[in-house]
């Protein structure tokens, strides 16, 4: 448990330091420069830090969170104001919960996009995406939705398969002009290049899937063609 010593509390009696003589991990050290006691945090490890209670001054913060502990040694050193720390914690907070939501989606073999990440999870994706516009209420939606999930797990790593709610997002469905669902719209690099409206038996879906990959693999040997091409073209002139 990585911690800190305030050194607007500490006595600096090294000495006398009865937590630095308990140190488990040795980790107590002087600044010579500034003769201040100090805790090299680096080598608490998973200590559970006794050192915390043996503190008369109970001049030692800690945490268990190596992100917040960075904010919380800054703001100890007077290094960073508590308006920074806040924030610079509530910003943290954000990041770590993205990249968890990242980690848990990317486990996932049917990604839920919401009109926020759209963009990200559709429009920006480096591979191509089949997107199932669907509602709870949808017999249809219902009666495809397990052959969606097979074909994903089926797929992954070529194709993303995403769901999208259009109860809870009607602006997407404004937006590519749903009328009846389930409606399968197909996306690669940004661009939609195919939509399906109507429920679709697994070998038809599967047929489907498999010519949209087909016709984006020829797009994509197509693309790196051309500048091989290209480059002839100006070595003959």
């Amino acid at each position: 448990m990585p911690a800190v010593i305030d050194p607007n509390v500490c006595d600096r009696n090294f000495a006398g330091c009865f937590p630095a003589r308990r140190c488990p991990e040795q980790a107590f050290f002087v600044d010579t420069a500034t003769e201040q006691v100090m805790i090299d945090s680096t080598l608490c490890g998973t200590c559970p830090g006794p050192c915390v209670n043996f503190c008369d001054r109970y001049a030692i913060r800690y945490t268990p969170d190596p992100d917040e502990f960075e904010v919380l040694k800054a703001r100890t050193l007077g290094e960073m104001t508590e308006a920074e720390a806040a924030e610079a914690l509530a910003r943290r907070k954000e990041e770590r919960a993205a990249a968890k939501a990242a980690e848990e989606a990317a486990k996932k073999a049917v990604i839920e996009a919401t009109t926020a990440t759209f963009d990200d999870q559709v429009l920006k994706a480096d591979l191509p995406v089949v997107v199932d516009f669907w509602a709870p209420w949808c017999g249809p939606c219902k009666m495809m939705a397990p052959v969606f999930e097979r074909l994903a797990e089926q797929y992954r790593g070529l194709v993303r398969f995403v769901k999208v709610n259009v109860d809870q997002e009607p602006s997407l469905a404004m937006r590519y002009r749903v009328q009846g669902i389930p409606t399968l719209a197909f996306f690669w690099q940004g661009k939609l290049v195919n939509i399906h409206v109507g429920a679709l038996p697994e070998s038809a879906l599967q047929t489907a899937v498999y010519q949209f990959l087909s016709a984006v693999r020829a797009q994509q040997q197509q693309q790196q063609e051309q500048p091989a091409s290209t480059a002839e073209t100006v070595q003959e002139g």
